[in-house]
């Protein structure tokens, strides 16, 4: 958002504009989706900063660091109406809160792009399942589904795979991986709980996911609680740490 579109909402706010700028500005707001967001999270916090401000001391101190403020982002601004000039200005206090909301609306919009996503870290690598006999077909159709990310191609594969060969822990953990990208978690997690206080091969992997598969659902505690227990030098540990810093 442009700095001018701040002291439109305010001038909006304060009932300002002219008739036929208002009908523009509220046509834009039906029209402009990005426009619309903007302006109700320039109210929200226009309304509480204004709050703020009206119960605190105003101080001379605190008049000039916000005028100070002020100054950066705005400048007199002027609109004309039926062939008359009328100057808008702002006080002290809607200069105040107008300033103080375009600093927040930025710290709001980085903290947003700053966000861990899942989608960050749900790379699983390249399957390539052991041969050991058995239904070769099946595990080229699994392995081709699963690095095509067709996970529910290859998650229905994989339960085919399982019957035929219920102990095979590389099976389950591919399998738990599937059913977390298919938000599954009522299947993927007791798998992975199982295999992560067992001593297979892929205990320490089944570590990381149950960690992905928590931070998924958005229980932030639970999958910090998961990715401390990834062991240095194993699989994904970098990850883990990328991701345990920026959650706690």
């Amino acid at each position: 958002m442009k700095e001018e579109d701040y002291i439109l909402f305010e001038a909006y706010l304060a009932e300002e504009l002219a008739a036929d700028e208002k009908t523009a500005f509220e046509n834009r707001l039906e029209t402009d989706a990005a426009f619309k967001e903007s302006f109700n999270t320039y109210k929200e916090l226009s309304g509480f900063l204004e709050h703020t401000i009206k119960n605190e001391a105003e101080t001379n101190a605190f008049k000039s660091n916000l005028k100070s403020i002020s100054n950066q982002h705005f400048n007199e601004t002027q609109s004309t109406s039926e062939g008359n000039k009328k100057s808008t200005t702002f006080s002290l206090l809607k200069y105040a809160v107008a300033a103080c909301v375009v600093l927040l609306f930025g710290i709001v919009t980085f903290n947003k792009m700053n966000q861990p996503a899942y989608s960050d870290y749900n790379e699983h690598g390249i399957m390539d399942l052991t041969v050991r006999g058995g239904n070769i077909g099946l595990l080229i159709k699994t392995t081709k589904a699963f690095n095509n990310k067709e996970y529910e191609k290859a998650s229905g594969y994989l339960e085919t795979l399982l019957e035929e060969d219920p102990e095979n822990k590389e099976y389950q953990l591919y399998y738990a991986v599937t059913n977390i990208e298919l938000d599954k978690f009522e299947i993927s997690e007791p798998i992975l709980q199982d295999m992560a206080i067992g001593d297979s091969a892929y205990k320490n992997r089944a570590i990381w996911y149950l960690g992905l598969s928590n931070f998924k659902q958005d229980k932030e505690e639970e999958a910090i609680k998961w990715l401390q227990q990834v062991p240095e030098g194993a699989d994904y540990y970098r990850q883990a740490q990328e991701l345990l810093n920026k959650l706690e």
